[in-house]
């Protein structure tokens, strides 16, 4: 099938039907791509309901599926020259998974069984349609959902279930999606495999994701037990309150400071807003051309060096340096800038944290970051700012 699908269109090169994400140490992660690439299509529906047996089965076949298509590709003379050559200069890495050949040993499951609990979270609730109150962790990720089979219409061969919806912000999880309902159990909490619809879950399942969902499942748990109650019980309110501290080791916290963050957040000049390739909802942009400032300040509750980081959404028209300018305490300012180059996006993001040095921050005090549009040669890019503790 790859072959009648390459000699009616051929492509200039391998991501013509695998995506290769570039990663560090000249390492890819790649992905599926186009009509017939990574993903064994309708080969995975037994594994939801299947014993272990029956999963390492599957898991294996995919193994093996995966490892035959990169060797034909590379390999077999049918296919094209130029695509032989490209894929020869890439193998397996010789410095990860030594014990399994330096192969994976995890198949990644995307979707399985879910819990049907207190509350789905459903396409609503992604789009923004449907928000909840209870809230206990941020979703953001496009509805996204891989061809679930391949069929035959008329003679041609159809792939089937392919969905990509994005351009929402980030949306709530709510608590009542990761615990049953009462009637079915009190004390079960499930932060991965939690109460969604399938597009739904397309847009939830993200590791990040998982590890908030984690982190309120255990303190929820830790609630429950202390209070000797059932996790349905359990005081939400007093759940989405966060420590003094910011985290449970009593540990400095990171300040993150966006520009959504109205009141830790000013502008002058003429900014627009884009909502692709953010952090978070959105970003400032200023058009080449135009003036202006945005100021990020962060509320020091521990006086401390920190590191600070300033989030880049890769632009075309970014300006060749973006100025900066820094303040300890709101009066002696320290000017810096960093250079479009410097922001090296490597795997499935659009942006990058670029490292803006050290500074020390006083509890309490007026110190800022700001972005401005000073000697500018293109658009300038303002969205997040981030203050690591040393």
């Amino acid at each position: 099938m790859l072959l009648r699908l390459i000699k009616h269109h051929t492509p200039g090169d391998l991501n013509g039907f695998l995506k290769f994400d570039r990663m560090p140490n000249n390492k890819t992660d790649i992905n599926n791509n186009n009509a017939f690439s990574t993903d064994m299509i309708g080969m995975n529906w037994n594994y939801p309901e299947a014993d272990y047996a029956t999963r390492a089965k599957i898991t294996k076949e995919h193994e093996l599926y995966n490892k035959g298509l990169l060797y034909f590709i590379g390999h077999d003379p049918r296919m094209p020259e130029h695509l032989r050559k490209q894929m020869l200069q890439w193998g397996y890495p010789k410095d990860e998974y030594t014990q399994f050949g330096n192969w994976s040993p995890q198949m990644y499951v995307r979707e399985a069984r879910r819990m049907v609990g207190a509350y789905v979270m459903t396409q609503a609730n992604c789009e923004g349609k449907a928000t909840v109150e209870d809230g206990v962790g941020m979703a953001a990720y496009t509805m996204d959902s891989h061809n679930t089979d391949r069929v035959i219409v008329n003679g041609m061969v159809k792939n089937e279930g392919d969905v990509q919806i994005g351009g929402f912000g980030p949306y709530p999880i709510a608590y009542r999606s990761i615990i049953p309902k009462a009637e079915d159990c009190g004390n079960v909490l499930v932060p991965i495999c939690l109460s969604a619809t399938h597009i739904a879950y397309g847009s939830i399942r993200m590791e990040p994701v998982f590890m908030v969902l984690g982190q309120s499942a255990a303190t929820a748990a830790s609630m429950a037990i202390d209070a000797k109650q059932t996790v349905q019980q359990v005081d939400v309110a007093k759940l989405r309150k966060p420590s003094a501290s910011g985290l449970a080791t009593n540990t400095t916290a990171e300040i993150l400071v966006d520009n959504d963050d109205q009141q830790q957040v000013t502008t002058t000049g003429n900014w627009e807003k884009i909502k692709r390739g953010a952090y978070g909802p959105s970003a400032y942009v200023a058009a080449k051309g135009t003036s202006g400032t945005v100021r990020f300040t962060p509320a020091v509750v521990r006086s401390g060096t920190y590191r600070i980081y300033s989030y880049v959404p890769k632009q075309p028209d970014l300006t060749t340096h973006t100025n900066i300018k820094i303040s300890t305490d709101g009066k002696s300012v320290k000017p810096l800038n960093f250079a479009a180059a410097a922001v090296k996006v490597e795997g499935q993001t659009s942006g990058e944290w670029v490292d803006l040095g050290t500074v020390k921050l006083a509890k309490g005090g007026k110190g800022y970051v700001e972005i401005t549009t000073d000697g500018a040669d293109g658009a300038v890019v303002a969205d997040a700012v981030l203050f690591i503790p040393e």
